[in-house]
């Protein structure tokens, strides 16, 4: 097309007009040629040209007639999981984000014309309940084909952004049923706790083959729930204590803070040395009962390793001793008499030193440790959080995050937020900081080829409520460990307000590298998507008249012109990201492109056993 090329779709159909009238000029035609007895050659001729007309006219009126109708409100498109597995077959390779075209220049020119006049003039009827403009997708006149990007670029991480009721979690469920259907590790961390959401998982995990991956946890159904410690896994046990410490509603630098870290760091490390697991409810009973069981445990554990006369030595200091108080302190005696000449340990030293602290003093300095800690093990959620192998009247499974992503499992976390926000983020903190010990641990010890085979797809929703500094370094330095993090939010002020500056939200959403933009009401998400589209130049045309008259009133001038102008403007427009209708989204991929869709919501298949046959064939690939 030249460069010199302008069409303006928003006027009268001039084309139509003119087509309708010499349609309507044929018909005079004929009607005088049936009444009169005059010569018919000249009305077959006159005919001839008047049909030619109209026929150069028609092609013209039909395309202005097509963008008129394309605004129209269109239903939400359904996709069956057999549809969707289909489409995954068919290309290979790609994930699937939904249905569109690419916004261009083109689309931006007509969104530019459109928004200088009174759309409700132009707007076919809206049905009733209609949220959003539906215009933005029909502005186009590509036909909708499949939106998706290779499957290696996941790996650069993508941010949705949406506000409630727009689609995020639609989007989600395509995302999920892809992952679970190639046969990759899959765990979801949803605060809201959708059942719809954990539906379609579970039944992805059927429509594999193997329906036992699914793993289901949610704090408002403990007897569906499986048994899962968010401190199983860590390289160091300082780990542990910094995960838990991390909890704690403090400021930086805060003495309070820092002493309790230094507090669970010691019983970490002195429960490892005991051979136990330092789960919460172990971490709180030894904090908050008192430290001495524990010191006569370590002391014990420890000495009989070092001194070979341990044994009879502790016996006979234990001789005289009544209660915990007066163990722990014989024993902490004989330790330093007879083992530190020997074998002193770092790590039972840090336990003895804190037992001989001012207990009064202590208690203080851990009383904002202990409502974190009683919150994660009141009640049902000591046997969830803190899972005993030994208790033969609980028949639950026990997993960890280690575990899921060694079996390629799909573990579905519903955090139950709404009913008690600080418990829910509580355990999707500490279970992200879980997730950041095992990411080190495969980037450290695992092949790099494997790892790429084995992918991770960690997919948080309402990531405000669960974001902390392991969830920023999943998404800086996840991708060495396989990780793919698919992070869900409504605005940018939800991570300012969750971090605690606008600096780590930046860190944020500056690791993401594709974004899913749904409806957005925040003005500053608003601009912040925006300014990610370059922009580009829109054609209008400049008319100008004008008039001069001289001394001499025979000298009166008047002119009329039109100039075609061009302007800088935005290729995807901010304002209209606050009227995009539910389940529909602007992606913009890694490499700058932008993508203009609709979230199929996604069904139960139509044929079952189809499915399950067809899906044999991705699982055999991926295998």
């Amino acid at each position: 097309m030249s460069e010199w090329a302008y069409e303006m779709p928003w006027r009268p159909n001039f084309e139509a007009f003119e087509a309708s009238g010499w349609v309507l000029g044929m018909a005079a035609t004929s009607a005088v040629h049936l009444l009169t007895d005059l010569p018919p050659q000249p009305f077959y001729l006159s005919l001839i040209v008047m049909g030619g007309f109209a026929l150069r006219r028609i092609p013209a009126a039909v395309h202005l007639y097509r963008v008129r109708q394309g605004l129209k409100a269109k239903p939400a498109v359904l996709m069956g999981q057999d549809e969707l597995i289909e489409q995954m077959l068919k290309n290979r390779g790609n994930l699937f984000l939904g249905t569109g075209f690419k916004w261009t220049q083109s689309e931006g020119q007509q969104v530019f014309e459109l928004l200088k006049r009174d759309i409700t003039k132009l707007m076919p009827k809206i049905p009733d309940g209609f949220m959003g403009s539906p215009w933005i997708h029909g502005i186009s006149m590509q036909p909708d084909r499949p939106i998706e990007m290779k499957e290696d670029l996941t790996s650069l991480h993508t941010l949705i952004v949406g506000t409630t009721g727009s689609g995020k979690t639609r989007e989600f469920d395509i995302l999920i049923s892809q992952a679970v259907l190639r046969g990759e590790a899959v765990i979801i961390i949803d605060p809201k706790g959708d059942k719809e959401l954990a539906e379609n998982a579970k039944r992805a995990c059927e429509l594999s083959g193997r329906p036992e991956r699914f793993k289901y946890f949610h704090p408002a159904f403990p007897e569906k729930s499986v048994r899962i410690s968010p401190t199983k896994n860590f390289g160091r046990a300082t780990e542990v204590a910094s995960r838990i410490a991390a909890l704690m509603k403090s400021e930086g630098g805060d003495p309070f803070q820092a002493f309790a870290q230094m507090a669970l760091n010691n019983v970490t490390q002195a429960l490892l040395l005991c051979g136990m697991l330092p789960t919460l409810v172990e971490l709180r009973r030894t904090l908050e009962g008192g430290l001495a069981p524990l010191v006569i445990r370590s002391i014990k554990a420890y000495g009989e390793k070092v001194h070979p006369h341990f044994e009879a030595l502790a016996r006979a200091a234990l001789s005289k001793a009544q209660t915990d108080e007066m163990k722990a302190k014989a024993l902490l005696g004989l330790y330093r008499t007879e083992i530190v000449p020997l074998a002193p340990s770092s790590d039972l030293e840090g336990l003895l030193s804190m037992f001989e602290h001012d207990k009064a003093h202590f208690g203080k300095m851990i009383a904002s440790l202990l409502p974190v800690l009683n919150m994660l093990t009141a009640g049902h959620m000591g046997p969830i959080l803190s899972p005993n192998m030994d208790d033969p009247d609980d028949e639950r499974e026990i997993t960890d995050s280690g575990k899921v992503i060694q079996g390629a499992e799909v573990l579905y976390m519903g955090l139950d937020s709404l009913s008690d926000s600080m418990v829910g983020s509580s355990i999707g903190s500490i279970f992200m900081a879980d997730l950041a010990a095992v990411a080190g641990q495969r980037y450290n010890f695992e092949d790099p080829e494997e790892l790429k085979r084995r992918p991770v797809n960690i997919f948080v929703d309402e990531a405000a409520e669960t974001v902390n500094d392991q969830l920023v370094q999943l998404l800086n330095k996840g991708r060495g460990a396989g990780m793919r993090l698919y992070v869900a939010t409504q605005t940018i002020a939800d991570f300012e307000a969750r971090m605690g500056s606008p600096a780590k939200a930046r860190q944020v959403l500056g690791n993401t590298n594709h974004v899913i933009a749904l409806r957005i009401t925040d003005q500053e998400t608003q601009k912040y998507i925006a300014e990610m589209i370059p922009p580009t130049y829109y054609k209008y045309v400049m008319r100008t008249q004008g008039n001069s008259t001289k001394d001499d009133p025979h000298m009166h001038s008047l002119n009329v012109g039109e100039r075609l102008m061009d302007e800088e403007g935005e290729l995807f427009p901010a304002q209209l990201l606050g009227q995009l209708p539910n389940l529909e989204f602007l992606a913009i991929l890694a490499g700058g492109r932008v993508e203009k869709g609709k979230i199929p919501v996604l069904t139960r298949p139509k044929n079952y056993d189809k499915a399950v046959e067809r899906a044999k064939l991705l699982v055999k690939e991926a295998a």
